[in-house]
Order: C-alpha cells, then sequence, then structure tokens
C-alpha cells in the first residue's frame, strides 16, 4: 500500500511538471509571435488615437496577422521612436523614408505606402519657381525634427544654403506659416490638407496653398533593427504578409478608406 502511495505521489508530482513546462512552453511561444514596433505620430497615416493606429500601421498589423503575428505599437516622439528600434529596444519601427544612414542599422521592408512632398505657403506669399534648394535662400523653412524630407534638403540646410526652423511636429509648423514666421512648409500633400481640414478652423482652409513643383515622390518602409535576433525572419514575413494583403484587395481598400477620411473617425 506503501509503494502504490509512493508511486502515486510520483505521478502527480511528474504530471505537475508536464503541465508546469507546457504553460511555460505556450507562454514562450506565444511570445515570440509578438512583434514590437516603436512608431511616431503622423495622422492619418499613424497615431495612437486613430482608427487601427492609423492607415500605414493597419497595414503593417494585418500583414503580419496573414503569417501569423501580432503587433504591439509604442507611440513616441519620432526621435525616440527611431532610437529605441536602433537599440534593439522594439524589432521595427513605423514608419521611414530610405536614406543611406538608415540602412547601417536597419533592414527595409517592401514599401508599405507612397507620397508627394511639396512646399505648403500661404497664398499671399507668392513663391517663385524654383529649380534648385539653392532658389529658396531667402524665404524661412519650417522643418520638423525626426522627419526625412530628402538627402539633399538636409545637405543644403546642412551647408546654410536654405534657412530652416526646426520644431517637433508638422502642426507647429502650420501655426508658425498662419502667424507669418515661416514662409515654407515641406510634408505630403496628404499630410498638409488633413491638417488644414482637421486642426483649423474651415474659414482658414482657403488661405493656403502648395507650390506644384514635387520636392520628391517618397516611399515608406517598416524598418527592422539589425541589432534584433529575428529581425529578417519577421522582414521576410512582414513583406508575404503584404503581397498576400494586396492580391486579397485589401490594401487598396485600406488607401480608399484613408482616402474619405475613415481611419481620423
Amino acid at each position: 500500500m506503501k509503494k502504490l502511495t509512493l508511486g502515486l505521489n510520483l505521478i502527480s508530482k511528474l504530471t505537475a511538471l508536464v503541465i508546469c513546462l507546457y504553460s511555460l512552453t505556450a507562454v514562450n511561444s506565444q511570445a515570440q509571435t509578438v512583434v514590437t514596433i516603436s512608431s511616431g505620430e503622423y495622422p492619418p497615416w499613424t497615431g495612437v488615437a486613430l482608427k487601427h493606429g492609423g492607415f500605414v500601421n493597419h497595414v503593417i498589423s494585418e500583414a503580419f496577422k496573414r503569417q501569423g503575428y501580432q503587433v504591439k505599437f509604442s507611440y513616441f516622439p519620432w526621435k525616440r521612436a527611431f532610437e529605441s528600434a536602433k537599440k534593439g529596444q522594439f524589432a521595427a519601427t513605423s514608419y521611414w523614408y530610405k536614406s543611406a544612414e538608415r540602412a547601417l542599422d536597419f533592414y527595409y521592408s517592401e514599401p508599405v505606402s507612397s507620397e508627394k512632398l511639396v512646399f505648403f505657403h500661404l497664398k499671399v506669399k507668392k513663391i517663385a519657381h524654383w529649380k534648385s534648394f539653392d532658389d529658396l535662400k531667402d524665404y524661412q523653412i519650417g522643418v520638423t525634427r525626426g522627419y526625412t524630407y530628402t538627402e539633399e534638403f538636409w545637405l543644403a540646410a546642412n551647408e546654410k544654403r536654405i534657412n530652416v526652423q526646426m520644431v517637433t511636429s508638422d502642426l507647429q509648423n502650420f501655426r508658425k506659416l498662419i502667424k507669418g514666421r515661416i514662409d515654407l512648409v515641406p510634408t505630403t500633400l496628404f499630410n498638409g490638407y488633413n491638417l488644414i481640414s482637421n486642426e483649423f478652423d474651415p474659414s482658414l482652409a482657403p488661405i493656403f496653398t502648395f507650390h506644384p513643383k514635387v520636392i520628391a515622390e517618397t516611399q515608406g518602409h517598416l524598418l527592422f533593427s539589425k541589432k534584433h535576433p529575428q529581425a529578417e525572419k519577421l522582414v521576410a514575413a512582414f513583406n508575404r504578409g503584404l503581397a498576400q494583403l494586396k492580391e486579397e484587395g485589401l490594401y487598396r481598400k485600406f488607401f480608399d478608406d484613408l482616402l474619405t477620411g475613415k481611419y481620423s473617425n
């Protein structure tokens, strides 16, 4: 009888151990399917208060979902979002334009967005036709900290061939534009008109316009930190999921929702 009791106790302990090990394995497996991503605020493309986190972050979540991953976004000022991912504190960061400097620390996904970058200004401020940034030396240009714009733009700024004033958001720049403290704001067509429609009184909308010359046609990418141990695996999975999303026609649907303002509602 004593042997039977000892045997039952041993079986009970082994069963508990197996259950414990199974639970730990399940938790670990679940943790491995979560992709942590740092992001800045750029409505309606990205934003913690936006529906689905904005168009770009919605695309990212759905693309990963199709490959069996769950996404967890953390929102910061752009510079912090970039630096924290660069250090490997996040698997990736959403979302950025290409640059040679960034390629040193990150792998690029396939493009998640495409935009036209232009200069916004007030209609009362006549902006002459310009061919190079040197032609803009007499204007004050408002820029947002952490933004890429183009390498040529930043080269002109660093060499003092153009005058730039840096703030932390595009909204601040548009407010400075109204006050006459700056003359030009480089941003995408969609972002510019989104700010005008949602952040200002409707009576002010007619005072804004943009210069027809396109600074650049830019593509936004999800950047994967080279310090993350699964970076290459994750970028490959994301690209497959993004391709699947487009094949299903959902990418186009999400873009149509973007154009009709559904991410801002």
